[in-house]
């Protein structure tokens, strides 16, 4: 994986450079780390692969489409809602237990769902600073109430000891990382969009180089008598 992406980043200006899939890939890894070391570090290691794979992509596919009107409102929140929301009920099934996780999985898309309809995409990622305003606030509220009652919700259903706490913790996670995250948004967007293009060359190579080391690995362990996975 490694040796291919970075492949592609050696041929990021050929592959349309900035406004190619590539600018949204940097994009969605970068938001991703974001949402992964945040939500890893309270909630654990099943919430910070949620927060990498899903939350982060998520958020970048929101603010790349947020002005296309080729797609109805409900069909984006459907998507972008059932995205997040089954991640959250894997982790909640990894986490806790398949019970849990599976109706914290359905109520968080009905929140992440009712969340998009209400808020809406990120509106203000062109001013290229990090700024935090009402909209960014208004988001974070709700996100952040929807989840912790989806948790709270989850956990009574369930049966889950400390129900309330863990729907609480979980609420202000969310609410806390997606205000971050959102008022970073502008700075991320500009710092990709100055990316030189011979810098993700150079991070390219770097990652080919990184990925064939680890592919080396596994062949120079016998010969030194180092056991292998």
């Amino acid at each position: 994986m490694l040796d291919a992406l970075g492949g592609l980043y050696l041929a990021y200006d050929l592959l349309g450079g900035k406004r190619g899939p590539l600018g949204t890939v940097t994009k969605s890894i970068s938001y991703g780390v974001l949402f992964g070391v945040v939500y890893w570090l309270p909630l654990g290691m099943w919430f910070g692969l949620a927060g990498f794979l899903a939350s982060g992509p998520a958020l970048s596919l929101e603010i790349e489409r947020r002005g296309a009107r080729d797609v109805h409102p409900f069909v984006k929140a459907l998507v972008y809602g059932s995205f997040r929301g089954l991640s959250f009920g894997a982790a909640g099934w990894l986490s806790k237990d398949p019970r849990f996780g599976t109706v914290f999985g359905l109520l968080c898309t009905i929140a992440f769902v009712a969340a998009f309809l209400v808020v809406g995409p990120p509106a203000d990622v062109q001013s290229g600073h990090a700024h935090i305003n009402q909209s960014v606030l208004h988001r974070a509220g709700f996100r952040g109430l929807s989840i912790g009652l989806a948790g709270i919700l989850s956990g009574i259903i369930s049966g889950e000891p400390h129900a309330l706490w863990y729907g609480v913790e979980v609420g202000l996670v969310t609410g806390i990382s997606s205000g971050i995250l959102v008022a970073v948004a502008p700075a991320i967007e500009a710092w990709v969009e100055n990316l030189p293009d011979r810098r993700m060359g150079g991070y390219g190579a770097i990652l080919v180089l990184i990925g064939s080391v680890f592919q080396t690995v596994q062949y120079i362990c016998p010969l030194v008598g180092l056991p292998t996975m």
